[in-house]
């Protein structure tokens, strides 16, 4: 039974009712299925008027690679109905194939490769930071304070930054040790670990930072206390790491860092790679495991190192915190 009506226009628009109904039970919704599912659907009805069910044409015909899209812009238009197209045939409700999807398009983006001595003269910066006589101002106070954190947390955890940043305060369970993300790239609510070496820090941060923002909502505020901006992350990151290193990264990198440092230890300790990568996938919120490689893969160096890997405890998945904070 459909939980909601979502005014579909098509001849099929009873199953695409059931079919997200379906992934969002799931949570396998996004945004951007949703937003291409009710485009296919409108150009169905328009274009299809006459037709009483769904056909091999309408998806080929709204599948073909456009002359404005590159490889990878086709191939993630067409999931969503590639998704619908499995849903249907599994329970026999249409004769139709999936579309034939291009191939990715290989990105000519290469990671930074964090070294040890570059991780170490960053968190160094981040413990650096002083407040001159004249800076008595909230903001100066609270990027002492958050810059130490935050970045550890990313480094730590696997957390996306927009994550990180739009984390409730309520969403983080000192006591137990995890944090459940709401606010996910594909919609979905998981939990990750807080590492021993991180909790004492976030511990000492949320006591500290509490003091300026009594009941705040966030756990990282911004200096006006809602939620952190991209720029503050992105400056004050570029900030910390230009004070002890030459080498261009950005903050975003300690994630894929995260995933090759966990993959890279699961070899040495001699642990079964497809195991550790699922569970390695769900913390870091991917849907399936093959975005959890790419993040190995586009690494040219490691990408044949992966495949011939892939052909338990918490402790294994999250890499050590570098320090502590100050108060």
């Amino acid at each position: 039974m459909n939980l909601k009506k979502r005014n579909y226009r098509s001849c099929f628009r009873e199953h695409l009712d059931m079919f997200s109904d379906y992934m969002r039970a799931s949570r396998h919704w996004s945004s951007g299925y949703d937003s291409n599912i009710r485009s296919f659907d409108r150009y169905c009805a328009e274009q299809f008027p006459e037709d009483e069910c769904i056909t091999q044409e309408m998806i080929d015909s709204w599948c073909r690679k456009r002359a404005t899209e590159t490889n990878l812009s086709c191939h993630t238009r067409q999931c969503c109905i590639a998704a619908f197209v499995k849903y249907l045939r599994a329970r026999g409700l249409a004769d139709v194939h999936e579309p034939a999807r291009p191939k990715k398009n290989r990105s000519s983006y290469v990671p930074h490769a964090f070294t040890h001595e570059e991780l170490k003269n960053f968190f160094n910066a981040c413990d650096s930071i002083r407040l001159g006589p004249g800076h008595k101002r909230k903001c100066d106070k609270l990027k002492k304070l958050t810059a130490p954190a935050i970045f550890r947390a990313l480094y730590s955890t696997g957390m996306r930054t927009n994550e990180a940043r739009l984390l409730a305060r309520n969403d983080v369970d000192l006591d137990e040790g995890v944090i459940s993300i709401r606010q996910t790239k594909g919609e979905q609510q998981r939990y990750v670990a807080i590492h021993p070496t991180l909790a004492p820090i976030l511990r000492q941060y949320d006591v500290k930072v509490e003091e300026l923002y009594p009941d705040r909502e966030y756990f990282f505020p911004s200096p006006r206390g809602g939620h952190l901006s991209n720029t503050w992350v992105t400056d004050v990151f570029r900030e910390m790491w230009n004070k002890g290193n030459a080498s261009h990264a950005t903050a975003y990198e300690l994630r894929h860092h995260y995933a090759i440092v966990n993959i890279n230890r699961w070899e040495d300790m001699g642990f079964e790679m497809y195991d550790h990568l699922l569970y390695l996938s769900r913390s870091m919120g991917h849907l399936s495991v093959e975005s959890t490689k790419d993040y190995y893969a586009i690494v040219p160096a490691l990408a044949d190192t992966l495949q011939e890997k892939t052909s338990g405890a918490d402790d294994w998945m999250l890499p050590d915190v570098e320090g502590g904070t100050e108060a």
